[in-house]
């Protein structure tokens, strides 16, 4: 079967080398196709390499109506404002208003999500000569906000394409949700939008991909159609080759967690901060490190004020993997907050790097959220009954003394990893449902 030609309509532009997760997964899914057989439709994200695929379009003023307008805003807002010419006292009072305004036009046009109506998208002329001169086969879609489950669903119809349909998260459940004062007019027309837009992207799909069994399942629920899993993988045979690397004694036990360390991630660090000081009064002799895929800066503005954690920048991805072979046990927290519902179906982009590493997981997150419910149906992680530091000290102290259950746990991990993530499978199987559909 030859490659056909795909058309990528995904928000952030896939560069050849970046830390985004969304990058590594179609890098991934696209790592065996010719490049010259991508092109992609962006609207940011661009890290100024030559990119993973070989063909990009950038939408600009053209491809939305008042376009010239969305931008001036999108610039402007982006730009300080200038100071040279103000007194201190002066420049204060006009940043104030300036920024109560903008607030204030931030949650009435941006926050919920109207500024999708006001700026919908168009298909300009340049964009069609562009798609037309490329001759893509099918369409590739992710959605993510209305403007980006539009406009595959307009290019589909418009050139008589097929498409294909690979949400990896249940962003139509939570897309304009917010809190703020013009909620109860605005919100409700919007979320109307989204579930109507969600479901028509579902519709005109030939081809629906769900990146777990718990979406597939809800999705069949929800949209009366046929979805296919695919999730995220890597190649077993680089982890084989890779030699561990270890940033830790011979005689420590090196615990070791990796990610992007958000609003609900990051406070659970705290909580390993306490479980490895509660060890360590009982004379284990621990270190721990974490690569954060956001910056130290970022997470560390005022220093560092953890006691028993270290905090390193996040190596390449190579690196990484050989990183995490060299750890003793794996830290991989989520959330318990009350937004774990909100991730039910979904699983961490960083599970099966975990997996593959053949060392000992701990899931630290509510019970409700995808990936404690991932490792608790297939056995690959000890997960956290609660959230206390407590807790986890015992469930870490239960990794270091018990090698008979943490075997079983690295074997459960081998066959899960293996059925679901190896990734020479999951591109041939990629390849062969999109060529089922060309070929219809």
């Amino acid at each position: 079967m030859k490659y056909p030609k795909i058309l990528i309509i995904a928000i952030g532009r896939i560069n050849l080398i970046d830390t985004a997760n969304n990058g590594l997964l179609l890098r991934n899914l696209f790592g065996n196709w010719p490049k010259d057989n991508m092109a992609q439709i962006y609207s940011s994200g661009s890290n100024g390499d030559i990119g993973f695929f070989a063909h990009y379009y950038q939408l600009g003023p053209k491809e939305r109506h008042l376009g010239r307008m969305f931008y001036t805003i999108k610039i402007n807002d982006q730009n300080p404002v200038k100071k040279q010419s103000l007194s201190p006292n002066l420049l204060h009072n006009k940043l104030s208003i300036i920024s109560k305004f903008k607030n204030l036009l931030k949650r009435i046009i941006i926050d919920t999500g109207l500024y999708e109506f006001i700026f919908r998208p168009r298909l300009s002329t340049k964009i069609l000569s562009w798609v037309k001169e490329f001759q893509p086969d099918i369409i590739f879609a992710q959605g993510y906000n209305l403007t980006f489950t539009w406009l595959p669903v307009m290019l589909k119809e418009r050139l008589d394409l097929s498409l294909i349909y690979y949400p990896t998260d249940d962003w139509p459940v939570d897309l304009y949700i917010n809190k703020g004062r013009f909620n109860p007019l605005i919100t409700p027309l919007i979320r109307r939008a989204v579930s109507s837009a969600s479901k028509r992207i579902v519709e005109k799909a030939s081809l629906r991909i769900a990146f777990n069994r718990f979406m597939q399942e809800e999705y069949v629920k929800r949209y009366k159609k046929e979805f296919t899993i695919l999730m995220h993988g890597d190649s077993i045979s680089r982890f084989k080759s890779l030699v561990p690397v270890r940033h830790a004694a011979s005689n420590e036990i090196w615990i070791v967690s990796t990610g992007a360390f958000d609003e609900h991630r990051y406070p659970l660090l705290f909580d390993l901060d306490k479980a490895c000081g509660i060890l360590k009064e009982k004379e284990y002799n621990l270190k721990t490190t974490i690569f954060p895929v956001n910056t130290i800066d970022e997470l560390l503005p005022s220093g560092n004020s953890f006691k028993h954690i270290d905090f390193e920048p996040c190596p390449s991805h190579d690196k990484l993997a050989a990183i995490l072979k060299g750890a003793d046990i794996l830290f991989l927290p989520e959330r318990f907050d009350s937004s774990s519902e909100d991730i039910r179906l979904c699983v961490s982009s960083k599970a099966h790097l975990f997996m593959f590493s053949e060392k000992p997981i701990i899931v630290y997150s509510s019970q409700k959220t995808g990936i404690a419910r991932y490792a608790t149906e297939e056995g690959w992680a000890i997960v956290a009954e609660k959230q206390d530091p407590k807790v986890l000290a015992k469930d870490i102290e239960k990794l270091i003394l018990d090698k008979v259950y943490c075997n079983l746990l690295i074997e459960k991990a081998n066959t899960t990893s293996q059925k679901n993530h190896d990734l020479l499978s999951i591109q041939d199987t990629f390849k062969e449902l999109v060529c089922s559909v060309v070929n219809k």
